[in-house]
């Protein structure tokens, strides 16, 4: 071996056990781990409580072992690189990622009970399709959750009978109104439409259903759900809102009225879960607002209906999250309770929306053609519905759920907390 080749070699021994040391001391370090992951939109996993049963019985050490690689301080990096490497390969036109098949969708009335499965899906989420930089959540017909669904509006409204109206909006999803019935029979996805047209054919007497499906479809050359997030545009709820409106039989503010933000470089939930989302980021989405004309300010309570915060129906300096978080404009986010008066109705007008996410960008919409506009988040908020909708001699109230959300067992559970 001569001295040059001697030398290389050496080098290159020095510069592996420095890379080697680097990336251990930056894996010890205790202060630097991150809490969350944005490309994953998940928190990580914590420190485990030590206990001494658990340390006798190995659970403390794994959980240990779980966090440290879980919360490694360069791992968002690492997940970004591997994606990039990846794409390298090329990026293909279409991927799928999970998957399904949904039951068949019954044509007429059924017999309708509470009996939710225990699937543990949070959000619906078991199939995604992608093409190119879009992505589209799919959705399979459950039966018996669908069913389950039905029956706890109906008990709702069996409740506040003679004392709210009771609506019921069931959104459809993306694929609905952007793809070919092909393309949705080829990936199994089941029809949102009929699977909405069961349910609201299910609904007890007296109970009023909103079609947002005819809205959105005859705007489906415009901006309505998010290609690289599952959840629609404030455009996509404004047209659910000109719906509610039909069927409630109240004049909608024009959406020229209101005042227009716009934030770009949003990069969603279907972001963070594709496997080579290089598409999506080189043409992320952007969120469009709607500033409420009467009132642009609400107060947040807990779940046990604590006051904690004040904050605005659309936060205009959205600007300021990062990629990931931009959906946060609408209503703050996910919050237990809100509470927003509007000053320049006195007419009495109040309505509650019972809702999750999808819910967030329709809230700002509601503002002005009601007094007063309560929004739980089901998931969230730990009273009785019922007794709210009573103790506040609230008129309406208004069920918004995704159509996914209406086949989810977890979701449903947390909708029966707050009505049984």
């Amino acid at each position: 071996m001569d001295r040059f080749t001697e030398k290389a070699s050496k080098l290159k021994i020095i510069l592996s056990v420095s890379v080697t040391v680097v990336i251990f001391i930056i894996g010890l370090a205790f202060f630097a781990r991150p809490t969350r992951s944005e490309n994953e939109k998940r928190e990580l996993t914590p420190f485990p409580e030590f206990t001494v049963d658990g340390f006798l019985s190995g659970e403390f050490t794994s959980q240990v072992s779980l966090w440290f690689s879980d919360t490694y301080p360069l791992r968002e990096m690492m997940i970004e690189a591997n994606a990039s490497l990846n794409s390298l390969y090329g990026i293909r036109d279409e991927q799928v990622i999970g998957g399904g098949e949904g039951d068949d969708i019954p044509a007429g009335p059924a017999d309708i009970e509470f009996n939710p499965t225990d699937d543990g899906k949070g959000e619906g989420f078991e199939g995604m399709y992608i093409n190119g930089d879009t992505a589209y959540q799919l959705y399979f017909f459950n039966k018996q959750n669908s069913d389950s669904y039905v029956a706890l509006v109906n008990d709702f409204a069996s409740q506040v009978k003679g004392k709210a109206h009771v609506y019921d909006m069931i959104v459809p999803l993306h694929y609905q109104i952007a793809l070919s019935e092909e393309t949705v029979k080829k990936y199994n996805a089941s029809d949102c439409g009929d699977a909405i047209d069961y349910m609201y054919g299910n609904l007890a007497d007296g109970i009023k259903s909103v079609d947002t499906l005819p809205y959105l479809t005859a705007h489906n050359d415009e901006y309505l759900y998010f290609r690289t997030d599952h959840h629609w545009t404030a455009r996509g709820a404004y047209y659910a809102y000109l719906a509610f409106c039909e069927v409630k039989g109240i004049t909608p503010t024009q959406l020229s009225d209101y005042r227009r933000l716009q934030f770009d470089g949003f990069l969603g939930t279907f972001y963070a879960g594709a496997r080579q989302p290089q598409a999506m980021k080189g043409n992320p989405d952007y969120v469009e607002a709607f500033v409420p004309i009467g009132v642009n300010e609400e107060d947040v309570y807990d779940s046990k209906g604590n006051k904690i915060a004040e904050l605005a129906v659309v936060y205009t300096g959205a600007d300021k999250y990062d990629a990931g978080n931009k959906y946060l404009t609408f209503i703050g986010g996910d919050q237990p309770l809100i509470k927003i008066h509007n000053p320049k109705i006195n007419d009495g007008s109040s309505i509650v929306i019972v809702k999750e996410s999808y819910g967030n960008a329709f809230v700002p919409f509601l503002v002005d053609s009601y007094e007063y506009v309560y929004v739980i988040d089901y998931r969230a908020w730990s009273g009785n519905l019922a007794s709210f909708v009573i103790d506040n001699g609230v008129n309406d109230v208004l069920f918004l759920n995704v159509v996914s959300n209406t086949s989810t067992g977890e979701r449903l559970k947390e909708l029966s907390s707050i009505i049984k």
